[in-house]
C-alpha cells in the first residue's frame, strides 16, 4: 500500500473480513484507490452477515442480496468476491478454516492482506483475525503441504473499525482522496451502509475519513495497525 509512482508495481490486495460490509466500510477507500492505480482487488467474507437482516426479512433471501452487493461493489473495483459461506455467528474456530484461507491465499497470491484488528465488540471479528494471521503462515511456510505451492503475502494490516477499537493503534495512513467518490457511488450498494437503525455505518466512515486525512494533510485518509512485532522503521538517516 504506496503511494502513487510511475514506474511502481502493480499489486494484489485481499481483504478479509468476518462478514460482507467489513471490509468494503472499513478499508473500501483504500481498495478503491488502489483499483483507480490498476491493481488487483479481492474481497473475502467469511459470513454474509445475514442475521443483521431487518426485522421482517426473509434471512436467505438478505443473505443472496448481500453476496450480491458485495460482488457488485468487488466488480466495480474490477476485482472479485468470495463468499467463503459460513453461517453468521457460527464462523468455527479450529484448523479446518485456516486451512481453507490459506488455500485462498495460495490460489490468489495477492501482494497484501488486510484484516480485523484483533480485540473488539464482535466474536466473529476477533477470530477472523486470528485465522487470517494463522492461515498468513500456513500458506508461507515451506513444509506446509498443499495442493498449491507456498506464497508469502505481506501483513496482516488490520483495518480500522469501530467495533474493532480496543488497542487499536494506527500505524500507516493511506491517502485514499482519489479512490473516495469510486467508494462513495458503490459502497451505497450494501444494505448497511445505510440502513442500519443500529449504527450509521455510511456517516461514521465518511466521517473517520475525513478526521484522519485531516492528521496527514489530506482531503481523505484509512489508517492501518500492524502487529508489534512489525513496528520497525529502517531509514538510512534523518
Amino acid at each position: 500500500m504506496t503511494s502513487p509512482n510511475p514506474v511502481r508495481t502493480p499489486k494484489h490486495i485481499m481483504a478479509i473480513g468476518a462478514h460482507i460490509g467489513d471490509m468494503e466500510l472499513s478499508c473500501g477507500k483504500t481498495l478503491a484507490t488502489h483499483s483507480l492505480l490498476g491493481d488487483q482487488i479481492t474481497t473475502v467474507a467469511l459470513s454474509a452477515g445475514e442475521r443483521g437482516a431487518p426485522p421482517a426479512a426473509d434471512i436467505a433471501a438478505f443473505r443472496a442480496e448481500n453476496v450480491a452487493a458485495a460482488t457488485a461493489f468487488a466488480t466495480a473495483l474490477g476485482g472479485r468476491f468470495i463468499d467463503v459461506g459460513y453461517p453468521d455467528g457460527e464462523i468455527p474456530d479450529n484448523e479446518e478454516v485456516r486451512y481453507q484461507i490459506a488455500d485462498l491465499i495460495r490460489e490468489h497470491r495477492p501482494d497484501i492482506l488486510i484484516t480485523h484488528w484483533k480485540d473488539g465488540l464482535h466474536k466473529d471479528h476477533r477470530r477472523t483475525a486470528q485465522i487470517v494471521r494463522d492461515a498468513h503462515y500456513y500458506a508461507a511456510l515451506r513444509g506446509f503441504e498443499r495442493s498449491r505451492p507456498r506464497h508469502a503475502a505481506r501483513g496482516p494490516y488490520y483495518a480500522e473499525n469501530w467495533e474493532d477499537a480496543p488497542g487499536f493503534e494506527p500505524y500507516i495512513y493511506i491517502d485514499v482522496s482519489s479512490g473516495y467518490e469510486l467508494w462513495y457511488e458503490h459502497v451505497q450498494k450494501l444494505w448497511l451502509t445505510n440502513n442500519s437503525p443500529w449504527f450509521q455505518y455510511r456517516a461514521y466512515y465518511d466521517a473517520l475519513s475525513r478526521s484522519r486525512g485531516a492528521l496527514i494533510h489530506r482531503e481523505r485518509a484509512e489508517c492501518f495497525a500492524v502487529d508489534p512485532e512489525q513496528r520497525r522503521l529502517v531509514l538510512e538517516h534523518f
